[in-house]
């Protein structure tokens, strides 16, 4: 009889062994931009995909010339969107020169800090130093394109301010012109005789608009501001007040006889002049000074002007004024002082 068999346990089936996960390749995660050998600690510097800086706010450039249309057609209201357009201008060029300079500085930082953290010496650093190189030159093209950018954007803000003012300067004239023939400036002389057979010639000062009218009547030209002749305003105490804005390019506000005599003469369209009215003669040049209720005629004396004027010369300037009269420019009366 056939032995029987021992029953054996059965033994558990042998766990399954669990895949190890597949190794990364540390090279493979490092951004395209750095070399496929650069090691795995060097610091990745994140460099922005658009400019370095934020566009500055967006400022109504011209909202002041479309609306003269629904303004009062008349010369103070053209006056007023001449100066909102020359208040967006300045803050225009404020607002791109304070970009400019962040826009520096952040360069400056990210370029430094390139700079720092490129090692020296050989081996595995010379890996490292060729990607920071890299980087630099990333971080350089970035920001000379966001330098582009912002000069770009400036010169196109310009020339749409620019526009905007021509737009409005044309309009003005255009007011001041025919204010000026249908109402035309009067001009009240006085003449106080004085001993030596000397003059002093006063003209009653007109109202604001007469005062634009009658630049405008006598040289062709409209003032930079509207209340220009009722200003006396000095930014010296010790020195009288200066005769000229600080508008188109003018930085000598007390200029000699001769300078401004050059100045009026190279300006075809607009006279920044302030509590005067010049007039530019066949005899040389003549202000008349702001004093109060009156204008003063002033002649060039050598690098000064001189209100005590000879027998001749108060006949030649009011001469000068009757011819404007003949025009048909001016209307003159002489008056008693």
């Amino acid at each position: 009889m056939a032995a029987k068999k021992k029953k054996t346990a059965a033994r558990p089936a042998p766990a399954k062994k669990r895949k190890k996960p597949a190794r990364r390749d540390p090279l493979r995660a490092m951004p395209p931009s750095l070399p496929r050998d650069t090691p795995v600690d060097t610091p990745v510097a994140r460099l922005p995909q658009r400019s370095l800086i934020e566009p500055p706010p967006v400022l109504a450039i011209g909202n002041a010339a479309s609306a003269l249309a629904t303004r009062p057609e008349t010369i103070e209201a053209a006056y007023d969107a001449w100066d909102e357009l020359r208040a967006e201008a300045a803050t225009l060029k404020a607002s791109f020169a304070a970009e400019h300079q962040r826009l520096d500085q952040q360069g400056e930082l990210l370029l430094g800090a390139v700079r720092e953290a490129t090692p020296e010496g050989t081996g595995s650093s010379l890996v490292r130093r060729s990607g920071m190189q890299t980087l630099g030159a990333d971080a350089q093209r970035s920001l000379e394109a966001a330098r582009t950018d912002l000069e770009r954007r400036a010169a196109d803000a310009q020339t749409a301010i620019s526009e905007a003012i021509a737009h409005v300067l044309t309009q003005l004239r255009a007011r001041v012109e025919r204010q000026a023939v249908q109402a035309k400036p009067l001009v009240e002389l006085m003449v106080r005789v004085l001993p030596g057979d000397k003059r002093i010639l006063h003209v009653r000062r007109p109202s604001p608009d007469a005062a634009v009218t009658l630049l405008f009547a006598t040289s062709g030209r409209v003032p930079t501001r509207y209340g220009y002749l009722f200003d006396d305003s000095t930014d010296e105490a010790l020195l009288a007040p200066p005769v000229l804005y600080p508008d188109d390019g003018v930085t000598e506000r007390r200029p000699k006889p001769a300078q401004l005599e050059a100045l009026l003469s190279s300006k075809r369209e607009t006279w920044p002049v302030k509590g005067m009215i010049p007039m530019l003669s066949s005899f040389g040049l003549v202000r008349w000074l702001e004093r109060g209720a009156v204008m003063e005629a002033e002649v060039a004396d050598g690098d000064g002007f001189r209100n005590m004027l000879t027998r001749h010369e108060a006949e030649q300037l009011t001469g000068a004024l009757l011819a404007l009269k003949l025009d048909g420019r001016i209307e003159l009366e002489l008056v008693r002082g």
